[in-house]
This record gives C-alpha cells, sequence and structure tokens, in this order.
C-alpha cells in the first residue's frame, strides 16, 4: 500500500519554524508529469544541494535543522547535509524548533527531541518549550494548566486556569478562583494582581512589565514596583518584541517600550510589526513606510500596494501599480525589482520564490537568474506536449483575509496528427477541470495540478487536487481516458465484462468499505483504485493507492473490448518528423533552422527528441559554440564543473578559448541562459573569431536608448548586447523591451546558431 499525501497544494509548507531560518540552502518544489510535486533543497546558484525526494520540506531553522516528509505521510528532521537527526515517524500537526530542541506538535501532545535527535520526552498539552526547567501543559481532560519538569513529573503542586510560560524565572498563573498571580519556579507567589484587572497577554516582558486590561482599555504595569507604567489610555498595546510594543489611541498607532515610554506618538493609521525592528506603517497621506521604533523612516512609497508585511533575511517588498515587486533592504535602500510577479517569498538574503507570469520561480534576485521554474509543457511520449492551462476563480475572502477560490492547472494536448481529434479531447479536458469534483464544487475552494500519460494509444489525464480548506478537505483524483485515434472517452465499465465488482471487491483490501474506493484510473499495466481520506484536526487530506494488474484482474476484463486494446497497442504517428526527432513536426515554426544546425551536429537531441520548447541551458550554448568553431579542450578543465559531466569537455573548450570571460564567476552549467549573458558570449566571439569591435559607450547609449527596460540591462552587458545586435544576432521585441533576463528555447537558438 502507497499512502501519498497531495503535495501541490502546500506550497506554503506547514512546518513550521520557531526560529528564524537561516543559511544559503532553501527548500524547492517542483511538479512533474504525473502530478506529484516533490521537494529538494538548493543553494543560490541554483543547484540542487538535497535532491527532490521529499513530499514536504520545511526551511532551515537558525538550529540548522528542517523537518522534512516523505510520501508514506511521515516526518522526519534533517540537517543541512541531508542527514536523519530525528528518524521518520507518523506526521504531527507541525514542528518547531528552539535553540536546544525540537517539537513535534500532535493534536493532543507533543514529542520533544534534543537538537542531536535524543528524546526528551512526550507531554500531553505542551505549550511552547522548556523555559527555566519546566514545560507549561494544558491538560486534556481538564483544561487546566500545570508545569512538569522533563520526566513528566508536576514541578509543584497546582493546576490553574491560564497559565503563561516562564520567563526569567517567573511567570504569569490565573488561579481556579480567578486571581492572577506571579509566581517563581517553586510556584511561590511573587505578585497578586489587583481584582477585577486581567493580563492582556499571560507574558512577562522585559525584566517585569505585563499588559493588562481592563475590559475596556490596556495599560503598562511593573511588578516589582506594584504600579502602573501608564495610565488605562490606549485600546490595544500589543505584544513586545525587542522591548518595543505597538499602541492604539483612538484610531491611531505609536510605540512604547517596556518603562512606558512612548517612543513615537500615535499618529499612524496603521502599524504592524515586520521583524528585526521595522515596523510597516501607513500614514493619512495614504503613504506606506518602514519605519523603527523610533518613528524613524528608513523605505517609504507614496502609495500602498501590497507588501510591508514581513522583514526576512534584512529584505521586505512592496507591490507597484504596474504589477511589479520592489524588494528593499532592512537599512531602506533598493535591492532589485520583478516584473509581472506576485505571490513573493523570501528563502535567503538573495532567493525569492514568486509566481510570474503564472509560473512557479526561484529567483536569485542579486544575479537576476532564474534558479529554478515550474516546466510549462510537457513530453508525454509519441510527439505529444501537455502544455500547462493555469485557471483561477474567485470566490471571496476567508475571514482570515486570504481569498477564496480556484487556483488548478490543466493540460492541453498538442502533437496529434488529427486536429479534429486533438480539439475534441481538448475541450473535454478544459470541461472536466472547470467542472471541478461533482461534490460541493460550486462553493468549494479548488487547488492543484495534474497528471498525464499516454498508455498504449489511450491518453489517461487526471486531476490532482485539494477540494476544500481545513478540516473537511478532500482529494479530488478523478480521471479521463481518451482513444487517441478516435477522441472517444473510456469508461473503466470498457474494460470490463458484467459482474466484476466481485473480483475487485475480492482483491482491494478490505478495511474500507468497496464504495469508498473511488477514482479508479487504467493504465497498460492495469487499473488503480484510490481511497481518499478527509482532512481533520489531526492529518491533511491523503491517498491511499492499489494497482490491479490485469493479471490479478484475470477473466474479469474484457480482454477483446476496444478499450483494453487501445491500452496494449502503442500509439504509431503518421505525420513525418524532421532530422528524426519525434518532437519536431514538420509544420513547426522552426522545422528548417532544427534540421540545419542537426545536419551540422551543432545541436543534438536525445532519446529521439529535440525538446525545441525547452530553456536552453548554459552547457548546451557552450556545446553548440564549441562544435560551431571546432573548438578542441586541453587536458585542464574549467573549474568549478562536475568534470564527468557530458559537457565537461565542451565548456572547457570555449572556457579555454576565453569565450567565457565575463561569465566564468557566475557560470552555471544547468541555468537557463538568459539573453544578457548570451550577448556576452556572442560578443566574445565576434571579437575573437570575426573581428568584431565592441561598440563605444556614446554609440551603447544611443542604442538601448529604444528600450524601456534598457536599465534591466547590467553595466557589464550593455556594450556585448549593442555589438549582436550590430551584427544582427540578437534584437528587442515589438513592445519596445529587451528582456535581458529571458531565456531562449531551443527552437529560438537553432534559428540563432544559422545565423552566427
Amino acid at each position: 500500500m502507497l499512502k501519498k499525501t497531495i503535495s501541490a497544494l502546500f506550497a506554503v509548507c506547514i512546518m513550521i519554524i520557531g526560529a528564524s531560518a537561516a543559511g544559503t540552502i532553501f527548500p524547492a518544489q517542483r511538479t512533474d508529469i504525473d502530478g506529484v510535486t516533490r521537494y529538494g533543497y538548493l543553494d543560490e546558484e541554483g543547484r540542487t544541494v538535497l535532491p527532490f525526494s521529499y513530499t514536504q520540506a520545511g526551511e532551515f531553522a537558525e538550529c540548522g535543522l528542517a523537518a522534512v516528509e516523505d510520501d508514506k505521510w511521515q516526518t522526519a528532521v534533517i540537517d543541512r547535509e541531508g542527514r536523519l537527526v530525528v528518524d521518520y515517524t507518523d506526521a504531527p500537526v507541525s514542528v518547531e524548533f528552539s535553540d536546544d530542541a525540537i517539537a513535534y506538535r500532535y493534536a493532543d501532545h507533543s514529542v520533544y527531541y534534543t537538537l542531536e535527535g535524543e528524546k526528551i520526552g512526550s507531554y500531553a498539552g505542551a505549550v511552547g518549550f522548556f523555559e527555566d526547567g519546566l514545560l507549561l501543559c494544558k491538560s486534556p481532560a481538564s483544561g487546566l494548566y500545570s508545569y512538569v519538569t522533563q520526566d513528566g513529573s508536576a514541578a509543584f503542586a497546582g493546576e490553574f486556569k491560564n497559565a503563561g510560560v516562564f520567563s526569567g524565572g517567573r511567570a504569569l498563573v490565573c488561579t481556579q478562583d480567578g486571581q492572577y498571580l506571579a509566581i517563581d519556579t517553586a510556584g511561590q507567589t511573587l505578585y497578586t494582581l489587583e481584582s477585577g484587572i486581567e493580563p492582556r497577554y499571560m507574558t512577562i516582558f522585559g525584566e517585569d512589565t505585563i499588559v493588562l486590561s481592563n475590559g475596556m482599555a490596556k495599560a503598562l504595569y511593573s511588578l516589582s514596583q506594584s504600579d502602573y507604567l501608564t495610565v488605562f489610555k490606549y485600546s490595544e498595546i500589543s505584544e513586545f518584541h525587542d522591548g518595543v510594543a505597538m499602541v492604539r489611541e483612538g484610531n491611531r498607532w505609536g510605540m512604547i517600550n517596556t518603562a512606558g515610554k512612548l517612543l513615537t506618538e500615535p499618529t499612524y493609521y496603521y502599524l504592524s510589526y515586520m521583524g528585526e525592528g521595522l515596523y510597516a506603517a501607513r500614514s493619512a497621506d495614504g503613504s506606506a513606510s518602514a519605519v523603527d521604533a523610533d518613528g524613524n523612516v528608513a523605505y517609504r512609497v507614496s502609495s500602498y500596494i501590497g507588501g510591508f508585511s514581513e522583514l526576512r533575511y534584512g529584505l521586505s517588498w512592496h507591490g507597484t501599480a504596474d504589477g511589479s515587486l520592489i524588494f528593499f533592504k532592512k537599512n531602506g535602500g533598493y535591492f532589485a525589482s520583478l516584473k509581472n510577479a506576485e505571490n513573493p517569498t523570501l528563502l535567503s538574503e538573495n532567493v525569492v520564490r514568486v509566481t510570474q507570469d503564472e509560473t512557479l520561480k526561484y529567483i536569485n534576485l542579486s544575479t537576476g537568474n532564474t534558479l529554478l521554474e515550474q516546466p510549462k509543457s510537457f513530453d508525454l511520449g509519441s510527439g505529444l506536449t501537455a502544455t500547462t492551462v493555469h485557471y483561477e476563480k474567485f470566490m471571496g475572502y476567508q475571514a482570515d483575509g486570504s481569498e477564496h477560490g480556484w487556483n488548478v492547472d490543466f493540460p492541453e494536448i498538442s502533437g496529434l496528427a488529427d486536429a479534429k481529434v486533438q480539439q475534441t479531447i481538448n475541450d473535454a479536458i478544459r470541461a472536466f477541470f472547470l467542472q471541478g469534483p461533482p461534490v460541493t464544487a460550486e462553493y468549494e475552494a479548488l487547488e492543484g495540478s495534474y497528471g498525464a500519460s499516454v498508455e498504449g494509444s489511450v491518453l489517461v489525464v487526471w486531476a490532482n487536487c485539494i477540494s476544500g480548506q481545513g478540516a473537511g478537505s478532500s482529494v479530488w483524483n478523478d480521471s479521463l481516458a481518451f482513444d487517441l485515434h478516435t477522441g472517444e472517452q473510456y469508461e473503466i465499465s470498457d474494460l470490463f465484462v458484467s459482474g466484476y465488482m466481485d473480483t475487485v471487491k475480492q482483491l482491494l483490501p478490505a478495511e474500507h468499505e468497496i464504495y469508498l474506493y473511488g477514482a479508479p484510473r487504467m493504465s497498460d499495466e492495469g487499473v488503480t483504485y484510490y481511497y481518499n481520506e478527509y482532512e481533520s484536526e489531526t492529518r491533511r487530506a491523503y491517498t491511499e493507492s492499489y494497482l490491479l494488474t490485469f493479471a490479478e484482474l484475470g477473466d474479469a476484463v474484457d480482454t477483446e473490448s476496444a478499450c483494453y486494446l487501445a491500452l496494449q497497442t502503442p500509439l504509431v504517428r503518421t505525420e513525418t518528423t524532421v532530422a528524426g526527432f519525434s518532437d519536431v513536426s514538420v509544420n513547426h515554426w522552426a522545422t528548417e533552422f532544427i534540421r540545419t544546425v542537426a545536419d551540422k551536429g551543432l545541436m543534438q537531441g536525445s532519446d529521439g527528441k529535440f525538446r525545441p520548447d525547452e530553456q536552453i541551458t548554459q552547457a548546451e550554448v557552450c556545446a553548440t559554440i564549441a562544435r560551431s568553431l571546432s573548438l578542441e579542450a586541453d587536458e585542464q578543465r574549467m573549474d568549478g564543473i562536475e568534470q564527468n559531466a557530458w559537457y565537461a569537455e565542451e565548456v572547457s573548450a570555449v572556457w579555454s578559448a576565453g569565450l567565457l570571460d565575463g561569465l566564468e564567476d557566475n557560470f552555471q552549467p544547468d541555468s537557463v541562459m538568459t539573453r544578457a549573458d548570451a550577448a556576452q558570449l556572442f560578443a566574445n566571439v565576434l571579437v575573437q573569431q570575426k573581428d568584431g569591435t565592441l561598440p563605444d559607450d556614446q554609440t551603447v547609449e544611443e542604442t538601448l536608448a529604444s528600450f524601456t527596460d534598457a536599465a534591466e540591462i547590467p553595466e557589464e552587458r550593455r556594450a556585448a548586447v549593442v555589438l549582436c545586435m550590430q551584427s544582427g544576432l540578437i534584437n528587442g521585441y515589438t513592445d519596445g523591451t529587451f528582456q535581458p533576463q529571458r531565456g531562449f528555447t531551443r527552437a529560438e537558438f537553432a534559428k540563432l546558431l544559422t545565423m552566427i
């Protein structure tokens, strides 16, 4: 039995990081054509540090550990080398880290481990971590709080109606008769709060400051002085961060310290803590700012369009009216910008995960390089391609302010010889995904992706989505099957003789009622049935899958049916392809260019495919240049590349020839070659091999002035770009942009090669 979590919906990992994540490796996700999202870890140059083998992966905490999950819905903790610190075990609701411990949070208890993976103990109703040697626990049975030591015994007698964690040897508690006290680690009363006054938070801030509420207003109180630090004048006082809290007086916000000193007068219409000592503030004039506790402005924009929500790794961001994202530093300096991007998550000091042009990408903001992006198309074999189409439907807002609606990907198939059959199939796929699951689809949120495969001459497409949110949400993984010759849809019943369910029932585990096994999916091996479990407070929605092979199904299979015969008969394509590449038809726009570079041996495919629509990598570009110029490498290999890699000799030949000047410091063989970097490489070729000359500064500025995004062309690439334009190799786009960080498809590069 394979228990598989539908992971495409957990881009924001459920693992709760108690401490700020640190380091230069970060989790990244990739959804393959099987519809399953897998996680791995990359460095800031896009190299895979830990393989894409996890169903979930959290960011590394400051303690150097991260939580990961496997496809059996088990959770482990790893270090930066991928070594198991805590072995895989039943998945908790969350995993939290402190400076010296790990906590697995389950619905009614928590299990604690040292940072070395040694189990400390299991504690019912645990809250937070051990502080001053004591752990706060809330009894699942009585709802009362108590404190325990590491061996699980009571630290002292007494159970409380409410309580906070210890800090500096003291904690706030509320007795069962409603009296609020401050106690020490022996349970002795240090201070008693006056009747009718209660703490806003069960936390002691700074040395001895607490926030009190009289039901209408809030004030600060000193336990040691037994006196108020402020009067009850504030309608709200937030928790303190590094000795500073936000206070609201009327409808204006300001800031105060633990001594009750007002640091910033209540003048802001909105104030929230961003982290690292900065606050997001909005003023009466509509401007948005990042300010410190004294009101000093670190960064300001005239109008608020999203962002300013969090400061991570010394960076934050905000949106602009044209759909761009601006990233700024803690000190207020401009850092980088991205066009047509949304939903940013900062993953390191340089890397952000965003959705750009409806594609999930990981981008290094310092270099502008895309380190990883979700493919927009997949090769299904037999010359067929599945191109991802994105669909969104807004249905309103949740109570927490998050959007509620659909966010779904589905495939559009291309490559069939019969255009009418292809259109019939695509229309049915679109209708299937836009209709959604049969139960409450009209009202439930829906999020996820798809899977697809060619089984014989049958196309099978399935959903890989979650319907609903939170407890009660469920997996939607229904499928469709099409005859690729006729476009006819096959149902599971088309495979079987009458009465087949008796055989199926005998083969499926009896632990679930037969009617609970749904979404049967056919393949050339047999039929897979799925048991989909709803999400609850203690687990996420997940799927158990059971493959029943045709051999196991035996006489229940109608082996003379059109459906079975189609599954067992490989698809034979009738259309002519180019240069032996099964994925390049004679009607492809780049047919002649691909034929030319293939005939000259400049570009090669693999497994009979050219991959015309894939982005060409830096290593592939170097290989074509080496072949085009007949470069031969000496025994020395370029530093920083795998010496046994397929491209090692050709890349080293280009490097030895000096054609990687200006590129070698940030050379990433498996990363996409950007237009700006390609211009530098071609300029090097033109100067060294073709007697070309770099233009002067005036010519550069005059030539690039016509591009609306000229400022985005790196300074060190500008002369190279202009030389390539003068040589007719690279031009701008019709919208007046150059798009220096965009890559080339292999088909586009084939055309470019024929012009050198």
